[in-house]
């Protein structure tokens, strides 16, 4: 059966995707997922990327492409390598963006003249895949998993956005004024997730432990009930599902979640990767 490599960007997912993914193809026992990296890989989404990007061939989005490669080279390469990477708020709006940088940037690095081998070794056995905007944003989707992340309080979302639009509709998260620097205070902050989950966590603005990902939000995504969050209305969340049936093509097995994937890094042929033009 194959076995496939994670590249994550994010502490709690490069500690806790691995077992979550396992955990939704619990019936598909061969999914062996490796980890090639001690700890989790830059990312690429932290601030806005526009297109073009710059061609030095030593960006940020160049050295994720060059540790997708260097997995396949390893001496006990697995037969798939999925990078992973949070959109993040920046990107949202221009998420063709970042699929085309690193679309070019896996063009680059194989050169002017590849061979036939090289493309198809990339095209069949790499996968980039984004959760937008972030991963905590799924974990809404289950309010127990949002207890598990240390939540003292049930959240209030927009019910018409579904959460790969995520959109907070709690007065008392929205309503205070912004304050840069502060755990949750900051602007745009009813679109951010991971600062909603911080305002649950401490919503009197005590000073007690703030979410930290590398703890609560392993907590909360290990053991994440996919079946819910992909219930979860509106429905809307399409770069989760090609992440999921992009590793269900892989395994050969149906995918457990079936339905619209988002056009950008849905699986298709003929294309860079297995999921991007």
């Amino acid at each position: 059966m194959p076995s496939i490599a994670l590249i994550t960007t994010g502490e709690c997912e490069h500690r806790a995707l691995g077992r979550s993914l396992q955990r939704a193809f619990e019936g598909a026992e061969q999914l062996a997922l490796v980890q090639p990296f001690r700890r989790p890989v830059p990312s690429i989404t932290s601030n806005h990327l526009g297109y073009p990007g710059p061609i030095s061939g030593d960006t940020q989005v160049d050295k994720l492409v060059a540790s997708i490669l260097a997995t396949l080279e390893q001496r006990d390469a697995p037969d798939l390598v999925f990078a992973i990477d949070d959109l993040e708020l920046p990107n949202v709006a221009t998420a063709h963006h970042v699929t085309r940088l690193v679309s070019d940037a896996f063009r680059r690095a194989l050169g002017a003249t590849p061979t036939h081998q090289q493309l198809a070794r990339v095209r069949e056995r790499c996968s980039f895949h984004l959760l937008c905007p972030m991963l905590e944003a799924y974990l809404f989707g289950e309010p127990a998993a949002l207890v598990r992340a240390g939540a003292v309080r049930p959240a209030q979302l927009d019910a018409t956005h579904p959460l790969e639009d995520f959109l907070a509709a709690d007065p008392e998260f929205v309503a205070p004024g912004d304050v840069r620097e502060h755990p949750w205070r900051r602007p745009d902050r009813a679109r951010h997730p991971k600062r909603y989950l911080s305002f649950l966590v401490d919503p009197d603005d005590a000073g007690r432990a703030a979410y930290k990902e590398s703890r609560d939000g392993v907590r909360a995504l290990s053991t994440l009930d996919w079946p819910q969050v992909f219930a979860y209305q509106p429905p809307g969340i399409g770069f989760a599902r090609a992440l999921f049936d992009d590793l269900a093509d892989a395994l050969g097995v149906p995918n457990p979640f079936p339905g619209a994937c988002h056009p950008l890094t849905a699986r298709r042929s003929g294309g860079t990767l297995r999921n991007l033009l």
